[in-house]
């Protein structure tokens, strides 16, 4: 039996030591440009809010209070999560040190408490891991006071089958060691792109990802239910390294197109876009999607949709806002790319279109700022007839009192749209501001549900910030309902321009107020 000999707490730079000699020996990650490099030198900032658990944990089971730190960093980013199912026989990840499955149950009854506690209480889950790291070190029979060699412990903690991944979780290990003041970037050093083998066609579909093969996928069909029409946005349910080794490993037979680091600093494509990844399980239900884009029922999903995942969990309370500007800016690459219009019914959650048995992104993935960023990224302003689809920053709408609210019509843009009979002596009408901070051209498009009693030469007239009119457009609101259909182009000034869609004309038909486009 091997004792157990209390390590030198506090030597975070023998810590890094191990973690390079570790990561040397393993392949490393394929393909990550200078700029991701770069940013994986950032370590997570001081202090944690688990440290005194770290500490009492560490000195309770001999294992280095900066180590359980530093992997419950890579793992969970210090968020007490409640995981779900994301992949088919993953199990759910639980805690700040995201145990699961069996390693749960182990080391739930390793610390002598509940798999109950061990999943909702911290200082039970924190303890239940360093006990579990413990039997791992015993197990392995490392000499505890040479620090490098708790590798071997921290690969199998990972649980990660690739080599590849494994190396990836170390190198996060490594940063999270950057805590402290203590100096990072000693692991080995990122293969340059030039050195590694395109994907089939040249340069990934996104110039800044990295590069990553799955072979879980197959092709889309050649009819119209196979183009691209909209992305769907997940959650991993584990850490980074985790999530796209298991998409990329064939025993999984699930993938992504794409998955995006907890901050924003990598992005691995799995699967080219052109290609049909395996990301959702269900068939199109357009109730589900505010009976959007109907003609689609019954197709199975992963025809006509692009998958992005995140790093994460669907429980946790909030999302980096670094993972989210470069998810924004990803989505904008692929919607413009694509021809996908920038809305909610086109971006939208795993959770959403397969709401029986998934969650994903979660309550707290907040999507109308999200979208506005997306937006924002391919130079477009939005203004919706409801505040509550609206950035109050750069977009308002005003609506008088006595223009109903309606759903009825599919193929409204947000949460429904707003419409008013015609009257010869109308005088209000419905306004769409949107705040300019340069003047330059802008074009202005509109859009609205259709149906045969809408007005077939409703006016929209575009009032710049200064009070000018600079046109009057009238479109026919009968057909073309659910597209955009562009006025006109302006050079506007800076500051706040609307467009006012009035209803001033002979009596008969009604006009629909559902929202404006600007973009440059």
């Amino acid at each position: 039996m091997i004792a157990r000999v209390k390590p030198r707490l506090g030597a975070d730079a023998a810590l890094l030591v191990w973690l390079a000699a570790a990561c040397r020996g393993s392949p490393v990650q394929p393909c990550p440009t200078q700029q991701v490099a770069a940013h994986q030198a950032q370590g997570p900032a001081l202090p944690s809010p688990f440290d005194s658990l770290f500490a009492t944990a560490g000195a309770e089971f001999h294992v280095p209070p900066a180590l359980l730190a530093s992997i419950g960093w890579a793992e969970t980013r210090w968020q007490m999560v409640r995981g779900t199912e994301e992949f088919p026989g993953r199990e759910a990840r639980f805690g700040v040190m995201a145990l699961r499955g069996h390693a749960l149950e182990r080391a739930a009854a390793l610390a002598g408490v509940t798999v109950d506690a061990a999943e909702r209480d911290p200082v039970a889950n924190v303890r239940a891991a360093a006990a579990l790291l413990d039997a791992y070190a015993t197990a392995a029979a490392i000499d505890r006071t040479r620090i490098e060699e708790w590798s071997t412990v921290v690969t199998r903690y990972s649980d990660i089958e690739l080599p590849d991944g494994r190396a990836a979780y170390l190198r996060e290990v490594d940063r999270a060691l950057a805590r402290g003041g203590v100096r990072a970037g000693r692991g080995p050093r990122a293969v340059a792109a030039s050195a590694c083998s395109p994907p089939p066609g040249g340069a990934p579909d996104y110039a800044s990802a990295v590069w990553r093969a799955s072979p879980n996928f197959d092709q889309r069909a050649s009819d119209a239910t196979g183009a691209i029409h909209m992305v769907i946005i997940h959650t991993c349910e584990s850490n980074y390294a985790s999530c796209w080794s298991w998409l990329v490993n064939p025993v999984s037979q699930v993938s992504a197109h794409y998955v995006v680091n907890e901050d924003g600093s990598e992005i691995s494509e799995l699967v080219r876009e052109q290609s049909r990844a395996w990301h959702i399980a269900a068939s199109y239900d357009c109730p589900l999607n505010r009976r959007h884009d109907c003609w689609l029922n019954g197709v199975q999903s992963n025809h006509f949709t692009v998958g992005i995942e995140h790093a994460g969990f669907a429980s946790q309370a909030s999302f980096p806002a670094a993972q989210l500007a470069a998810s924004a800016t990803l989505v904008c690459d692929v919607t413009r790319d694509r021809g996908i219009p920038r809305d909610w019914q086109h971006i939208v959650g795993h959770g959403q279109l397969q709401p029986a048995d998934r969650h994903d992104p979660g309550a707290n993935w907040p999507w109308i700022a999200y979208v506005h960023l997306v937006q924002a990224r391919c130079g477009e302003i939005v203004v919706d007839d409801s505040a509550e689809f609206n950035d109050p920053a750069v977009a308002v709408a005003t609506l008088p009192a006595a223009w109903p609210t309606a759903d009825t019509t599919p193929d409204y843009y947000g949460g429904g749209y707003r419409w008013a009979p015609t009257q010869a002596a109308a005088t209000d009408g419905a306004a769409f501001a949107f705040l300019l901070a340069a003047p330059g051209a802008r074009t202005v498009d509109a859009r609205w549900t259709s149906g045969s009693n809408r007005s077939s030469r409703a006016a929209y007239a575009v009032v710049a910030a200064t009070g000018d009119t600079a046109g009057v457009v009238r479109l026919d609101q009968t057909t073309g309902g659910g597209v955009w259909h562009t006025l006109g182009t302006w050079t506007l000034p800076a500051g706040w321009n609307r467009v006012v869609l009035l209803r001033k004309d002979a009596s008969g038909a009604v006009v629909v107020a559902d929202a404006i486009r600007v973009r440059d």
